[in-house]
Order: structure tokens, then C-alpha cells, then sequence
């Protein structure tokens, strides 16, 4: 199997950039909790959430839910399961849902339903990767850094079976 390289570091992180200056307008002045995706999204978040601090969002609160739909698959079982909930209560906060990839929308739209039960103020998504040709659900993106066809990609926190997460570049598995 070869890898090709789709999207490099460099340009993750102009875009994480460029997501931030956006979100800190938009959150200025604002209570904001950031729910991070595991596992997928540990990097992205990391990053995202340094880069909103350098621009003045100091007070923004920083957590993980856990959620699988694809175990070692490649294809949504369209089920998703929650592995790790929340000990944070969103009531009345302004939530931003970090994902790394939205491809079929079923574990995003479940994540969403989810948490609108919770209560909170508001509820908006950052995805780095959206495929919107393999949609099964629609699904409004607040904030998408790339859309991509419909390829396997791994890297910057997207794995094959736990593999690939590390690297730097979102490459493309062929």
C-alpha cells in the first residue's frame, strides 16, 4: 500500500490559523467550551486551542467526548457509541464541537442530538476534513477547514486501526 501526502503541515496550520481568528471573533467576549472528539481530534484541538489562546480567548474551558462508529473498519456503522462522556455540564454554554472528519454525518448528528439534551446555550462544529460526497445525513458545518473527496486519509490524529496519527501531513492511503 502507498501514501501520498494531500494536505501537508503547513497548510494545517495556516488553516488552524485562519479557523481561530475566525472563532475568536466570533466567541469574543463569551463563555466557550471546546469538546474535543476522541480520538481523532486530540492534535487538532491541542492546536487549535494554543492558537486561540495567543489570540485572546484565555478563559475558554477545554474537553473530551469520546465517540466510535468505524472500530477497524472503513465504513460507519452508523450506530456511533459514546466511550467517553463528559464531566463537564454545558448547561447554558457556548459549545464548539472540534471533529476531525465528517464523512457520512451519522456520528456527528448523533453527537449533536446528544448534546442539545444537555442544554447548552449554543452548539457549533469545527471539522478539519469534511467529504461532503459521502453525506448520508445533513448536517450544518460551522466551521470546515478542507473538503476532500471521498479517500481514506490518515494522520494529524486520523488513524488506520490506531496507525498513522502521529504524522505531521493528512495523507492519503492507495
Amino acid at each position: 500500500m502507498s501514501t501520498k501526502i494531500l494536505i501537508t503541515k503547513e497548510q494545517i496550520s495556516q488553516k488552524v490559523n485562519e479557523l481561530a481568528q475566525k472563532i475568536t471573533k466570533d466567541y469574543h467576549g463569551k463563555d466557550l467550551v471546546l469538546i474535543g472528539i476522541l480520538d481523532g481530534a486530540y492534535i487538532l484541538i491541542a492546536d487549535l486551542s494554543r492558537e486561540l489562546f495567543s489570540l485572546g480567548l484565555k478563559d475558554m474551558e477545554v474537553t473530551f467526548l469520546g465517540l466510535s462508529s468505524y472500530g477497524s473498519n472503513r465504513e460507519s456503522s452508523k450506530n456511533p457509541k459514546i466511550t467517553k462522556d463528559l464531566r463537564l455540564d454545558i448547561t447554558d454554554r457556548n459549545v464548539l464541537i472540534v471533529e476531525d472528519i465528517v464523512d457520512t454525518g451519522w456520528s456527528l448528528d448523533f453527537l449533536i442530538r446528544l448534546l442539545k439534551q444537555r442544554n447548552p446555550a449554543s452548539i457549533k462544529t469545527l471539522v478539519l476534513l469534511s467529504k461532503p460526497q459521502r453525506r448520508e445525513i445533513s448536517l450544518k458545518l460551522d466551521y470546515i477547514g478542507f473538503e476532500i473527496e471521498n479517500k481514506w486519509v490518515e494522520g494529524y490524529g486520523l488513524d488506520t486501526d490506531y496507525k498513522g496519527r502521529a504524522n505531521p501531513n493528512i495523507i492519503e492511503r492507495v
